[in-house]
């Protein structure tokens, strides 16, 4: 299905490393995706081989952990586990949300940087870390795994980020800066239901056709609920000069609500715990809150529970030692935790439904499906409260709940990538935020005098889709001014709660100079002042930017116009065209009444008519030349200046790239640190594997007779020495002080190993010795038997052979003599390599006698050759009978030339030397 729907064509090689990844970037846990050359997107799976990785990252120990690894640590040290950080994003410290944060999670520690206004939260080892570089942590151990999964060396790059699509625009400012600090390129943000949305349609494009077809999206994640209404529908485009029809997404409406998800409700059920802990452990209840691991571990607890009360209506909860030595165990109903959500499943949870059916204008009968995602649209009673209130017999759940947004995402980033080509899907996404820019203007009062009104424009209203452009003209300001941008009314569709947790409703204040001055400078009668304009836009990732401020002149320009030039436009020319061809085939408009007056015969009426088109070619030929001169017209030519601005953003601190450079180098230590922290954790499994596997060994029978008794207790007390020294001391040590300890083990029961190596190996290099010896003898006795006619070697080339085959025995015999003698715990007389060496010399001797014989042909036989060459035509002419002598005496010579020498086997050769050798004519001889 996927190659159907994503052409994936690489407009560069695999080799140029190139991949796209997506992150789905949720409260408690994210999902990656990858597009890579010749595969389809997919999820992949993380480093503990999971698709779904917990955004969960610890410091412990001077060790840096993510993932399981991380939330385990969470049970035990709690306050060195940083968790559910994401809504602390682009956030000041007295946010209602930074506030709940310490309510659910009182054993973290927040405040303000003072340089650059953000909050830090704070490690008891005395570290401390901005949301914005734990996220980025997160992000570049994504890229990290999606690079491990992707193999080949694939390097990635560029990557599609999901974003809450109730982020404002501070949030989503400080999430691209987190995007900046892991070291990704930003191809875009794409709000979560958008990227579902989009998943779900491009598996069904041809489904959809020109009239829209609307669908719900109910998301229940973990810490917001999330509706939307999305259209789908084809339109027609034009693209590189070509109309094409693709279908459209088009998000309509959007309601949400940011507190109600999973994690309002583990907490809920975490406190029920506590209190039912209490009750049985008849503890003070203050005790169990002060206690950061008993309340760490019921909060853990509360997550497994109400996962499994998804599925079953009943189960138990069970905890050991939750403090004081005291196990907990209570049974529970998937009823108890209805009651204790039951403000939380009631309008609270159908609200966004009708916020999103409100914006977008549509009613509920409108509806064509109703899609589930998000984790906790899982629990029953949500699901019943939806069909109750949209008044269906079923809900959809045709996407996966889990990765539907990252494949969306993954979708996104091969289309916006140059390295991919994929099939068309027009998305169109909706602002959730009015916005307006509020100015002051001197305007007259009914007296005459001057009073300072405040103004305000819409800039872009809520659900505008974008990306998108707008412009604003300041037509009264004849000097510098300065505007500022806000939301626009939010009291309309949020609630007080959501009012509170916004944040600031400014965004930015701009200052424009040089406004004067710019008048000033094309202060001339001929140019006339029409304002100035400023342009906004809105991106694809939902960010507001002021992309330039200019003044703005229209000027009276005079111009030579020769009226018998070229037409400019293609309608000129077609007229011009048509013209021409009228009169060709009108006679210029006279042919009727030179007809009339042939047809009657009345000469004199012809020669009125010639002189009447006389006449008028005279007129035409003067108007040619009067047109012919050139025309002055005029013509308005708009004159843009641009000017300068200073932008102070209002709803956050700016970050200035100092800072987040600083940033960098904080996270840049960190990988240092990890990578040390790797290479030494391989060193000391390297070292703790030897100090087991030598103890090992020198108990095996082989060891003990290699080896002394001195020198195995030598090296036993080496690595008894070593191994106390991993456990007690390695911890603290370099990674050199490690690889040196392993060497030092090394060389100690280096001559040890080598004996045993020796031993090992003998025999069968032996074996091969003698073979190689056997196929020498043979070969030499068979070349001094070749006759003299026959004989291919030299003297010097079969002696040298023979010397080296006696040589050779002798030598074998005396080392194999000395090494019978010498005890297997000295070190060997005769070793592998002296034998090898000896292997080599007549393996090489042999192999060059035999391909010698290959090639070079018997002497006599040659000569006989070029005899019959030379009298091939005597031959041809003979009779029959001498044809018939020929063959016999053929066939005698035959019976009387000696065979060919076989040449015996070097151990290498695949040749069989059993057959003639070929002559030098031959057409496949092998050399």
């Amino acid at each position: 299905m996927f190659y159907l729907l994503l052409f994936l064509l690489p407009l560069f090689s695999i080799a140029n490393g190139l991949a796209v990844l997506s992150i789905d970037v949720g409260s408690e846990s994210l999902k990656i995706a990858i597009v890579s050359p010749g595969k389809p997107m997919e999820i992949i799976l993380n480093t503990d081989s999971q698709r779904k990785t917990p955004l969960v990252v610890a410091f412990r120990d001077g060790d840096r952990l993510f993932g399981e690894a991380a939330v385990t640590t969470s049970v035990r040290f709690p306050e060195k586990v940083f968790m559910h950080f994401l809504d602390l994003i682009g956030k000041d410290l007295n946010s209602p949300i930074v506030k709940q944060y310490l309510t659910r999670f009182p054993y973290h520690k927040i405040s303000v940087d003072k340089e650059k206004s953000t909050l830090l939260l704070h490690h008891p080892d005395g570290m401390s870390f901005s949301p914005e570089e734990l996220l980025a942590m997160i992000i570049q151990k994504a890229k990290s795994d999606a690079e491990l999964a992707a193999g080949d060396g694939l390097s990635i790059k560029d990557a599609v980020i999901t974003v809450p699509p109730f982020f404002n625009q501070a949030e989503r400012r400080s999430l691209i800066r987190s995007v900046e600090i892991a070291g990704l390129k930003l191809l875009q943000l794409i709000n979560t239901n958008t990227a579902v949305a989009l998943n779900y349609g491009v598996f069904r494009r041809k489904d959809f056709n020109d009239t829209a077809n609307y669908i719900l999206f109910f998301e229940m994640g973990a810490s917001s609920t999330v509706a939307t209404v999305a259209a789908y529908q084809t339109v027609k485009t034009k693209e590189r000069g070509f109309v094409e029809t693709n279908p459209q997404l088009s998000i309509k409406g959007v309601g949400f609500d940011r507190n109600l998800g999973g994690l309002e409700m583990q907490i809920r059920l975490r406190d029920y715990l506590a209190k039912l802990f209490v009750d049985q452990s008849k503890l003070d209840r203050s005790k169990l809150d002060s206690n950061h691991r008993a309340i760490a571990k019921l909060f853990k607890e509360a997550g497994r529970v109400k996962k499994v009360l998804s599925a079953n209506s009943e189960h138990k909860a069970a905890v050991e030692n939750v403090m004081n030595d005291i196990d907990f165990r209570a049974p529970l109903k998937r009823s108890d935790l209805e009651d204790l959500w039951d403000d939380l499943l009631g309008d609270r949870l159908t609200k966004p439904i009708k916020t999103a059916l409100e914006s977008a204008g549509i009613s509920r009968e409108q509806l064509d499906q109703v899609i589930l995602f998000g984790g906790n649209t899982r629990v029953p009673k949500v699901q019943q409260i939806l069909l109750d209130y949209l008044k269906i017999s079923d809900l959809s759940k045709s996407v996966n709940a889990d990765e539907a947004a990252a494949l969306g995402a993954a979708y996104q980033a091969a289309y916006l990538s140059k390295g991919f080509k994929v099939k068309t899907f027009i998305v169109k996404d909706a602002n959730l935020y009015p916005i307006q820019v509020d100015f002051s203007r001197d305007v007259e009062s009914e007296d005459g005098s001057k009073v300072t009104r405040a103004m305000h424009r819409t800039l872009f209203q809520r659900n505008n889709h974008f990306p998108s452009k707008k412009v604003l003209t300041f037509s009264r300001h004849a000097d510098d001014f300065e505007f500022s941008v806000n939301y626009g009314d939010l009291k309309s569709f949020l609630t007080k709660e959501e009012i509170e947790a916004f944040g600031s409703f400014n965004i930015t204040q701009v200052k424009v100079k040089g406004v004067a001055d710019s008048l000033s400078k094309n202060n001339e009668e001929n140019k006339e002042y029409k304002g100035t304009r400023a342009h906004f836009k809105i991106t694809e990732s939902g960010l507001l930017i002021l992309d330039g401020v200019e003044t703005v002149f229209e000027a009276k320009v005079e111009e030579m116009v020769n009226s018998s030039e070229e037409p400019s436009t293609v309608g000129e020319a077609l007229a011009k065209l048509g013209n021409t061809v009228r009169k060709l085939f009108s006679g210029g408009g006279d042919n009727d009444t030179k007809v009339n007056a042939s047809e009657t015969g009345d000469t004199s009426s012809s020669e009125k008519v010639e002189k009447q088109q006389n006449a008028s070619s005279s007129d035409q030929q003067a108007s040619n030349a009067t047109d012919n001169k050139p025309k002055i017209e005029i013509k308005i030519k708009t004159i843009k200046d641009p000017l300068k601005t200073e932008i102070q953003y209002l709803d956050q601190s700016v970050i200035e790239s100092t800072d987040v450079d600083l940033s960098i180098k904080k996270l840049d230590d960190l990988n240092k640190k990890d990578a040390e922290k790797i290479r030494k954790d391989g060193l000391k499994n390297s070292l703790e594997t030897f100090i087991i596997e030598t103890r090992d060994r020198l108990l095996d029978d082989e060891y003990i007779s290699a080896s002394t008794e001195d020198e195995r207790n030598k090296i036993m007390t080496v690595l008894n020495e070593a191994s106390e020294w991993l456990d007690y001391e390695s911890s603290t040590a370099a990674p050199q002080a490690i690889q040196d300890k392993l060497h030092n083990l090394m060389v100690t029961a280096r001559e040890v190993f080598e004996r045993v190596k020796e031993h090992q190996a003998r025999p069968e290099a032996l074996k091969a010795l003698n073979e190689i010896l056997n196929i020498s003898r043979l070969f030499h006795e068979g070349a001094l038997n070749v006759s003299e006619d026959e004989q291919i070697f030299t003297d010097v080339e079969i002696k040298t052979l023979g010397s080296l085959v006696q040589e050779t025995t002798v030598w074998l015999d005396e080392s194999m003599r000395e090494q019978d003698r010498t005890p297997r715990y000295q070190n060997p007389k005769l070793l592998v390599r002296s034998i090898q060496e000896k292997i080599v010399s007549l393996d090489r001797e042999v192999k060059y006698l035999v391909n010698k014989a290959r090639i070079t042909p018997p002497k006599k036989r040659k000569v006989e050759e070029k005899v019959v060459e030379n009298n091939e035509t005597l031959q041809q002419n003979v009779s029959s009978e001498a044809e018939e002598a020929e063959e016999i005496d053929s066939e005698k010579e035959e019976e009387t030339t000696p065979k060919p020498l076989e040449l015996p086997s070097s151990g290498e050769s695949d040749q069989t030397h059993s057959k003639p050798s070929p002559t030098v004519g031959d057409s496949h001889t092998e050399l």
